[in-house]
């Protein structure tokens, strides 16, 4: 029997194609870009949104977000800032495969990409400000422990969530203002110290020392005059009235003349601190202030008592 076609039979119709519903792409997030841990959900018609592993978890992003770059849905296979590629489609009708395609593949069951997360890593400005401000350095390490705390909080809030250590940036800020104020308080300490130390018992006797040296060098002056008035006149010189406060000037008067060669003394020394003395056998003396003695004294002077000036200057 004759397989031909016959005027009485028309011709057998040609196979249909496979119908586009025997295809589908299984809906779930897939793995967009691996260097930024990026996937994108696929509903099944189209790119839904994406989300980003913030080192503790996903995080979808905002619908800004996603419209950012070439548009959200802008064009089929595109989403935000993504130029994607459909999934591998899944083939729900075996019995509708597409020509050649060998049967095992109509069983594929694609699954959602497992994309490794990045690991969190730890701000290096946050150790930097935690150990800074422990040390504290005079001060400066305290400034600096605050200034790396507050630029590593801004870092790891712009990280998105890869890196961490907010906590030690903000233990590094803490520490930093109170070693901070420990050190303006220890200058403060310290200051008071110096004043009190300046100004106090110390400073009394730097004072009194002071006043012994320069009793010291008025005594030699006093005594290198009569020496050179003796050795221009052949005599020593004799106050002309009794030691007192009105009279002390006029009683310097021979040595502090310039007639005769002088002269000899300039100044008469300050009663301020001391009084000094001679008379006409030629001995300088030192007595207390305030004090003029009538006649010389050996205890007061300065050749037969070292420490005439020490006991005559007020401690």
């Amino acid at each position: 029997m004759s397989d031909e076609p016959t005027a009485e039979s028309p011709p057998p119709a040609p196979p249909a194609p496979p119908s586009s519903s025997a295809v589908s792409i299984a809906p779930g997030w897939y793995s967009v870009d691996p260097q930024t841990n990026a996937q994108a959900y696929w509903d099944g018609e189209h790119w839904a949104k994406t989300r980003h592993w913030r080192g503790t978890g996903w995080v979808e992003d905002s619908p800004e977000t996603v419209a950012a770059g070439a548009g959200a849905f802008a064009e089929p296979g595109s989403l935000g800032a993504y130029r994607l590629k459909p999934p591998p489609p899944r083939y729900q009708s075996p019995s509708q495969p597409p020509p050649s395609m060998p049967q095992q593949a109509y069983q594929y069951q694609p699954q959602p990409a497992m994309t490794r997360p990045m690991a969190q890593t730890t701000n290096g400005s946050a150790v930097a400000s935690l150990v800074l401000s422990l040390l504290g350095f005079f001060g400066i390490g305290s400034l600096l422990g605050i200034i790396f705390g507050y630029k590593a909080r801004r870092e790891i809030r712009a990280s998105g969530g890869y890196q961490g250590g907010d906590g030690l940036a903000l233990a590094g800020i803490i520490i930093g203002y109170i070693t901070g104020a420990l050190f303006l308080l220890t200058l403060v300490f310290w200051f008071v110290v110096f004043a009190a130390v300046h100004n106090g018992p110390l400073a009394a006797t730097s004072a009194q020392q002071n006043g012994i040296q320069e009793c010291q060098a008025d005594v030699r002056s006093v005594e290198v005059a009569v020496t050179a008035y003796d050795a221009q006149k052949g005599t020593n010189p004799t106050p002309p009235v009794p030691w007192s406060a009105t009279t002390y000037a006029s009683d310097y008067g021979p040595l502090t003349s310039g007639a005769d060669g002088g002269p000899y003394l300039h100044v008469p020394p300050e009663t301020t601190d001391y009084v000094i003395e001679y008379d006409s056998s030629g001995n300088v003396w030192v007595a207390p202030p305030g004090t003029f003695e009538p006649s010389f004294d050996p205890g007061q002077g300065f050749d037969t008592n070292p420490n005439a000036c020490a006991e005559a200057v007020p401690g």
